[in-house]
């Protein structure tokens, strides 16, 4: 069995005008990893470390984002008052919340050097913070 961990960087920006929900289709990065380690099957984990953005897969086209991100404003509005505020006064408890209902982990398999994803499923990162993040993206391949 092979290991290894690798990181990918993505710089974010969770613009206003977007609901503060930013989605970056990562998935061809992490193909271009995977095609550098030394392994045909397994599993890849995908880990973010961070407490306002969140990994996940979706459909990415433009109506569906424009959709996934409405809904993030739906459920957790950025307007109400959150008792959460940093030192610094960021305000972001919004973010935070939104990226902890969405999660920072996702495990997909790998079959002849290839994730196995739907048809049209993509792995995202989404970046709910109030401020452009440099994020860096764990990628934890385990196989043969």
């Amino acid at each position: 069995m092979i290991i290894l961990t690798r990181k990918i960087n993505v710089d974010t920006n969770a613009a206003r005008e977007e609901q503060y929900v930013a989605v970056i289709n990562i998935t061809p990065k992490i193909q271009q990893q995977m095609e550098l380690a030394y392994m045909s099957n397994g599993t890849v984990t995908v880990f973010l470390p961070g407490t306002t953005a969140g990994v996940g897969t979706i459909e990415f086209e433009e109506g569906l984002i424009a959709d996934f991100k409405n809904m993030w404003a739906r459920v957790v509005p950025r307007e109400i008052v959150y008792r959460h505020k940093f030192l610094w006064e960021e305000n972001n408890g919004f973010s935070h919340i939104r990226a902890s209902m969405m999660g920072q982990s996702l495990v997909v398999p790998i079959a002849n050097k290839r994730l196995i994803l739907g048809q049209y499923q993509q792995i995202v990162l989404v970046e709910f913070d109030n401020r452009a993040r440099s994020r860096q993206v764990v990628l934890q391949f385990m196989g043969e």
